[in-house]
């Protein structure tokens, strides 16, 4: 079989005949999954599209990998609408009426239940192939393990499904224990691990070795780093990481290495040949006004936090001793994959040139009132911090000028985050005594972006190590949806930026000003002696917000469903 492409199309005609009451239950106006459905193969894989589609959400659903970064210390996010509401996560001031907790639960249980509709009917197609059917099946457990990831995760004790409900049981089913639904998943995983090793690497489809990735993530939310040192040394040598061309680690994420080796699984998308978008919307939500032929909003922005934490050319961290950093000019001699992933004041920004049709890069500087006037941070849409995301843009002329219409695929799990997942797990149980290794995995990351290798010797405790590894895996991993999930696992969310360097707690701020032009009167504060731009103050309560709030719809129509602790 071909790849699966996410058929927005076909999602919306599929979802829209979905109306519940709970989104644990279905209407009859569920047809699409009736027995009539299931008449041959090719039925079950136009299903299984679609449970791909809604699993793996990439436009301007609040859950989107580029959403929840901004709901992390990584990014801001300016958009307003009815995802505004990925803002209140982050600042803290979100409740059980907010639409990102209402819309994480009923797309994960809608998508839940469209598995188990698979896995009931499937086997009922007249004549089928076994070994498609079984593929089927192995890809659907896996969509079922990273539902329920997804909501243990955020939620913690969650209803367990493993069928599809009547409307009376999907009123009755209150919340199981997160470890419970953790072994079952697991279980899940580790059927359709024995069915897809047989199978061939498909992009964008799942594969043994998302199956295992999926499993060491899992293993990470629980921190049981046995487990996650078990998995993640199966998966070494499997895969590489992208070292081709001159800058490796940009070309993952521009659609210049969609094939590459260390790409474990990803949402894969055909390029646009006729008048119907195939693509996502990430250039309209990073990229600033007056450079495409879209309307764009930079809407999700990098924070000054994020920029702080790449080390220096000669891999250095800003901070560390020996370090050459001069916070009046932050942007010189840093590790390669800070220019590769941001655009920054006083350097440059891709800019579409309507007249020839090619994309040119022109100079960026928010302050300086001689560049384009839409750029600076007195326009309407500037940028929230200063900063623009270069990773995740697609710097073709089609994307360019249909900023809806994106095409460079969105990676969702990749080789380097293997290496990533067994430095910290070796940290974790080892500590000092794992050093070598875990720094030369480190090292790997950085060798292939032709950066500075670490320096040991200034490392020489397990907190050292867990910092650094920690760190590194901020920058690698930046905007690709994971900071959130490892705030969150770390306890780290409580932290501050302006005081800790990590964190959603106090004052979130982005580019050092110069406050010699444009934006000299905007509100700063102060960071290593200078000043930074103001974005918001952000509130973090440890005692409720390391898990979101059941949302009060479901509560009120479910008197067995109990709301998480404090909301």
């Amino acid at each position: 079989m071909k790849k699966y492409i996410i058929g927005l199309l076909f999602t919306f005609v599929l979802v829209s005949t979905i109306s519940c009451d709970s989104f644990l239950e279905a209407t009859p106006q569920d047809k699409v999954a009736d027995a009539n459905f299931w008449q041959s193969e090719s039925d079950a894989v136009k299903f299984l599209t679609n449970i791909y589609a809604t699993t793996f959400l990439v436009g301007t659903d609040p859950e989107n990998i580029h959403f929840l970064e901004a709901c992390s210390d990584n990014a801001y996010n300016l958009w307003q609408g009815w995802y505004t509401d990925v803002k209140l996560v982050a600042n803290g001031t979100q409740d059980a009426y907010s639409s990102v907790p209402s819309t994480i639960w009923s797309w994960r249980y809608q998508t839940i239940r469209k598995c188990y509709q698979l896995l009931e009917n499937v086997r009922s197609i007249p004549d089928a192939n076994e070994q498609t059917i079984a593929r089927l099946e192995a890809e659907t457990r896996f969509l079922l393990a990273h539902n329920y990831y997804v909501l243990t995760s955020l939620f913690g004790d969650v209803p367990f499904v493993d069928k599809v409900l009547t409307a009376v049981e999907s009123k009755e089913i209150g919340n199981s224990p997160k470890n419970e639904i953790t072994d079952y998943i697991l279980g899940e995983l580790d059927k359709a691990s024995v069915v897809l090793k047989t199978e061939e690497m498909d992009f964008g489809r799942a594969t043994w070795g998302a199956c295992e990735m999926l499993k060491a993530r899992i293993y990470l939310m629980a921190n049981n780093y046995e487990k996650v040192l078990e998995v993640t040394n199966g998966l070494i040598g499997k895969y590489d990481l992208n070292r081709a061309g001159e800058t490796p680690y940009e070309d993952l994420f521009a659609g210049r290495a969609e094939k590459s080796a260390e790409i474990i699984f990803s949402v894969s998308r055909d390029k646009t040949t006729g008048s119907i978008n195939t693509g996502h919307n990430s250039n309209q939500s990073f990229l600033l006004k007056a450079i495409s032929g879209g309307d764009a909003f930079c809407a999700i922005t990098p924070t000054g936090s994020l920029i702080d934490s790449y080390p220096m050319a000669d891999g250095r961290m800003i901070h560390e001793e020996g370090s050459s950093y001069d916070p009046k000019d932050p942007y010189k001699n840093r590790d390669p994959r800070f220019y590769q992933s941001i655009i920054y004041p006083t350097g440059e920004i891709y800019s579409l040139n309507s007249a020839t049709n090619t994309v040119e890069l022109i100079p960026y500087d928010p302050e300086d009132s001689e560049t384009v006037s839409d750029h600076q941070y007195n326009a309407a849409y500037p940028s929230s911090t200063g900063y623009v995301w270069k990773k995740y843009i697609d710097p073709t002329p089609h994307a360019m000028n249909q900023i809806t219409d994106c095409t460079n695929d969105h990676i969702l799990m990749r080789y380097a985050d293997v290496l990533l997942m067994k430095a910290e797990a070796l940290t974790e149980l080892y500590g000092e005594s794992s050093k070598e290794e875990t720094i030369d995995l480190i090292d790997m990351l950085r060798d292939r972006c032709r950066g500075g290798k670490v320096h040991r010797e200034n490392y020489n405790s397990k907190e050292e190590l867990i910092t650094l590894v920690r760190n590194e895996r901020r920058i690698e991993l930046a905007n690709e949806g994971l900071r959130y999930f490892d705030l969150l696992r770390w306890k780290m969310a409580e932290k501050s930026p302006l005081i800790d360097g990590v964190g959603l707690k106090g004052d979130l701020y982005g580019a050092y000003m110069r406050l010699d032009g444009v934006g000299k009167t905007d509100r700063t504060v102060e960071v290593d002696g200078v000043p930074r731009r103001y974005v918001e103050t952000r509130y973090f309560d440890p005692t409720k917000h390391y898990l979101l709030p059941i949302p009060q719809k479901e509560i009120d129509l479910n008197p067995n469903l109990v709301q998480n602790a404090n909301w």
